[in-house]
């Protein structure tokens, strides 16, 4: 069958069915969260002579559209038809494939509808929309509107190919000169107030005016030319001193228009961002000052005034101000981050790392991709043929996440293995199933501040910190003792006392231990490790802690003010002697480990009424059978009664009898005390011992410890796991280049991809971009490219200058200003522009490999740039993929443009 059915420069995915990808896309409407999927364009095509030819479903995604009318979008599907295969036969055209209709959905993320525009050709179009119950209602001009600003934000935000790539995805620019932008920014600021409808994104709990996919979108579009006076100028001052309109609908929790005072303080806080960026800083001062003033308690406002005094080195003032936005915004991950870089810029690492522990984390939400059936053939054409010079490799189907470059030529090297060993070898590799990688919003986030805090103290003292501020799990595994009786409400069969009796007599003598002792606190101490007594609020805090925990400490305590001070006071060498066998025998159980518990309070009452002087011995190796045996001594209601007197007895009694009379005593303490007095008589240096012990355990400073939360004891081990590839990765270098190997083909090309993104998160940039060569000597390698690119644009200066900083041996990179920098930048743009228009993205701006040739002119000028361009002696179509670029920049005047 011939191939003359497909389209000659836009990918073509053909349906098994007619209709199948429109009828699977109104199924997944109801699982849409975000913004929505990117546009899909179906089309059908007949065979115009022969009508024995089935007709033929195909379709394609499409960002960049102009969805504003249904004019738009017809006039889109009809310039399909000058992209079918037209090659000439030898009477006239060899095609006589037609699209015949066409239907275009695209997503409104406000109302939650897809709205399709259904195209005859020649015949009439017809627009309506589906709910996501699978209904049909009619279009209004504002579900126009809607959708128009929905298609703007979604080609924005997903404009990035390495963070969002679909099968078959086709992009196309947005705006190309200030008369087509002013329209795109008039549409956003219609609908601005309505922003908080879309949602947020990862790191933001609820929506607002000031954190929302739209303003998330409009800041991104201006940022990348780095013209941030005009968003401030055009758009945000504006809608800054305009608060909400009547007719406009606010969030729910939103305040009337009335209590601005004449300027919205969220809004202002973006236009207080927009100047500083502007360096214009003095009017970002004035807006925060009037914003602050109409409403003390914003904390978009607060964390950008914070910010602002972080960057100017004043960390006192910022951290005063990060305290009050955590104060209002206790549950916003915004406000504990910005805390959290105040304390690590002020080196204060311990209150770093326990702010960062009380960050609240956020479950991560990924972005919409479409569902589509599978595809019985896909089509990628070739667009033009300056791929002849550029070897970029075939692509083969990852999942839904579209092509992957990959060259199945091999490399001249003789010694370089091929693709299928390589594959073999990714299988098993450790570099390629680190978990950092993974790692998606909040958590993100909190893994790139702590890789910050190591990579100013280093990892050793990062654990020292980590034991001072947190507890050990040694430490909360001796907070509580072996032969705590731990009593489990189901077997109050089993039990020799019940548990109502000993919660009474904690409850009796509960009042008086806490006035003299206070509240119990986890303690720490370097010369010896006291005993720790988790509260209750740490134990909730943290996902370790378990119910049974809860119960052991319970009954600890229980255990501990029903006990007579007669086994407190005895002598040291027959307490020593009975530790130390409770210790060797050691319960193989939590049934024998309870009973025996049990059992051993029963003992120490029969003792009490005995007014035995010496310590109630108990089996160690008896059987679960032994809690059952009936005791020898007072009954069960004997027991209880005991216990009961005992409690009412410790209301009226301190923690010290000792200077009671005896008539107020019972007859336990004062067989107690008889027995103290001849203790001392008999071994007089040992008491003197006791007391020195316990007057020097009273000196130790007690040191507050938290218990660590999981995701953040994960994080540590994600950065173990890190730092433990990193270190073999560069013993192997150091010795292979030692001996006179070749160290290129010693990883495979994904290796040496993840090996550089290993070295970037850990703030070395010299040594990523080591990685990133190497794997671009394998093949053609996007990533490496772009990570190179950024490198050269100074997109990571600022590690780069903390890296020669803090190690002598590091190499200082070229200077960005330089001729060489700016060749190399210009080298890794070329290869790029290529890759793009291999795979269909025609998007001009926003576009990363737009944004880092405007940071070009920013630093070169555009006359520089544009010489050097034509110095490289391109071909005249490679030239023209760099020059629209730099048209962009010249039309938009951004800095640099003039000179």
């Amino acid at each position: 069958m011939s191939y003359n059915d497909c389209l000659q420069d836009v990918p073509d995915i053909f349906e098994n069915e007619i209709g199948e990808a429109l009828a699977m896309r109104t199924e997944s409407l109801g699982l849409i969260r975000e913004m929505g999927p990117p546009d899909l364009c179906h089309i059908v095509k007949i065979h115009s002579n022969n009508r024995n030819e089935p007709d033929i479903g195909s379709y394609h995604h499409a960002l960049g559209v102009d969805t504003s009318s249904s004019a738009s979008i017809a006039a889109y599907i009809n310039s399909l038809q000058y992209s079918l295969n037209d090659k000439p036969g030898w009477f006239g055209s060899g095609n006589n494939w037609k699209i015949a209709s066409g239907t275009y959905c695209t997503y409104n993320a406000f109302s939650k509808v897809d709205l399709r525009v259904q195209i005859k050709i020649p015949g009439g179009v017809d627009a309506y929309a589906i709910t996501m119950q699978g209904e049909r209602k009619e279009v209004t001009d504002e579900l126009w509107k809607e959708c128009h600003v929905s298609a703007i934000l979604r080609a924005i935000l997903y404009s990035d190919p390495a963070e969002y790539s679909v099968t078959g995805l086709r992009r196309l620019t947005l705006a190309t000169n200030l008369r087509e932008e002013a329209h795109l920014v008039e549409a956003l600021m219609e609908q601005f107030w309505n922003g908080w409808k879309l949602g947020s994104n990862a790191e933001t709990q609820v929506a607002s005016h000031s954190r929302n996919f739209l303003v998330d979108g409009l800041m991104m579009y201006f940022a990348g030319q780095g013209r941030f006076i005009d968003c401030a100028a055009e758009v945000l001052s504006p809608l800054a001193y305009a608060p909400v309109g009547g007719q406009q609908q606010q969030p729910p929790d939103s305040r009337s228009s009335l209590d601005f005072k004449g300027i919205d303080p969220e809004v202002a806080a973006l236009l207080a961002e927009a100047y500083v960026d502007g360096d214009e800083e003095v009017k970002a001062v004035q807006v925060m000052h009037q914003a602050l003033k109409a409403k003390p308690s914003c904390y978009p406002m607060l964390s950008t005034q914070a910010e602002f005094l972080r960057l100017k080195k004043q960390y006192s003032a910022a951290r005063k101000i990060a305290l009050m936005a955590v104060k209002y915004a206790p549950s916003e991950f915004h406000a504990w981050a910005e805390l959290t870089k105040v304390y690590i810029d002020d080196n204060d690492f311990s209150n770093a790392l326990l702010t960062l522990n009380t960050c609240p984390m956020y479950t991560y939400v990924d972005r919409d991709y479409p569902r589509v059936p599978t595809p019985r053939r896909i089509n990628y054409p070739v667009k033009s043929e300056i791929l002849a010079e550029y070897s970029l490799g075939d692509n083969f189907t990852n999942g839904n996440y579209g092509p992957v470059p990959m060259n199945p030529r091999p490399s001249t090297d003789s010694d370089a293995p091929g693709v299928a060993e390589e594959a073999a070898q990714n299988e098993t590799s450790f570099i390629l199933r680190l978990a950092a990688p993974t790692l998606k919003g909040t958590f993100a986030h909190a893994y790139k501040l702590l890789t910050g805090i190591v990579s100013t103290i280093g990892w050793d003292e990062l654990l020292q910190l980590r034991s001072s501020v947190f507890v050990m799990e040694e430490e909360y595994r001796n907070s509580v003792g072996p032969s705590v009786a731990v009593d489990d409400e189901e077997d109050d069969e089993d039990d020799s006392i019940p548990l109502s009796a000993l919660k009474e007599c904690k409850k009796a003598g509960s009042e008086n231990q806490q006035s003299a002792n206070g509240k119990a606190e986890i303690t720490t101490s370097e010369a010896q490790t006291p005993e720790i007594q988790p509260d209750e609020g740490t134990k909730t805090g943290t996902a370790d802690s378990a119910q049974g925990d809860d119960q052991a400490s319970e009954s600890n305590e229980i255990k501990k003010e029903a006990k007579p001070e007669e086994t407190q006071d005895e002598p040291e060498e027959e307490d020593q002697s009975n530790k130390n066998e409770s210790q060797s025998a050691k319960p193989k159980s939590k049934k024998k480990k309870k009973n025996r518990g049990k059992k051993s309070n029963v003992q120490e009452v029969k003792s009490q009424e005995a007014e035995s002087a010496e310590p109630t011995e108990q089996p160690q190796d008896k059987g679960p059978e032994a809690s059952k045996e009936p005791t020898n001594g007072p009954d069960t209601e004997q027991t209880k009664t005991s216990i009961a007197e005992l409690g009412d007895q410790m209301d009226e009694a301190s923690l010290s009898d000792k200077d009671k009379p005896v008539a107020e005593l019972t007859a336990p303490q004062i067989a107690a005390r008889e027995t103290k007095k001849q203790a001392e008589e008999q071994h007089p240096e040992q008491d003197s011992h006791l007391e020195a012990q316990t007057s020097k355990e009273q000196d130790v400073p007690h040191v507050r410890k938290r218990l660590c939360e999981r995701w953040l004891d994960n994080l540590i081990m994600i950065l173990f796991d890190d730092l433990r590839t990193y270190t073999n990765w560069r013993t192997k270098m150091h010795n292979m280049r030692a001996a006179g190997q070749q160290v290129v083909h010693q990883f495979t090309q994904a290796e040496w991809e993840a090996l550089g993104d290993l070295a970037l998160r850990l703030h070395r940039p010299s040594e990523a971009r080591e990685a990133f060569e190497s794997a671009l000597r394998i093949r053609f390698s996007a990533k490496a490219w772009r990570r190179l690119l950024e490198l050269h644009t100074g997109k990571y200066a600022a590690i780069q200058a903390e890296e020669v900083k803090r190690h002598d041996s590091v190499v200082p990179p070229l200077p960005l200003t330089s001729t060489d920098s700016l060749m190399m930048a210009l080298d890794a743009a070329v290869w790029l522009a290529v890759y793009n228009d291999r795979w269909y993205n025609s998007m001009t701006y926003p576009n990363p490999l737009c944004n880092h040739i405007i940071k070009l002119v920013n630093i070169h000028g555009l006359s520089k740039v544009h010489n050097s361009l034509i110095s490289m002696n391109l071909k005249p179509a490679v030239f023209g993929m760099i020059k629209r670029h730099l048209e962009i920049a010249e039309k938009f005047d951004v800095t640099g443009a003039k000179w």
